[in-house]
């Protein structure tokens, strides 16, 4: 299960990206299931698109989660 920092301007950690992931309890890390995982794009950059959690694009916005 691959962990990525929030601070890393990943799909992952964007607002928009609707793949399954999990917040550890600090809100230091993303993880997600495989390095592959995928999740629609659902406003950002990549809209509509099935993108993999790795992705990026322009349009990332920090997740409130994160926060």
């Amino acid at each position: 299960m691959p962990s990525y920092s929030t601070s890393m301007k990943l799909c992952a950690t964007c607002q928009h990206w609707g793949g399954a992931r999990t917040v550890n309890p600090t809100r230091a890390f993303v993880t997600t299931a495989a390095a592959n995982t995928r999740g629609e794009c659902l406003g950002g950059g990549h809209n509509h698109a099935q993108t993999p959690a790795t992705g990026t694009c322009a349009k990332h916005v920090e997740s409130p989660v994160l926060r």
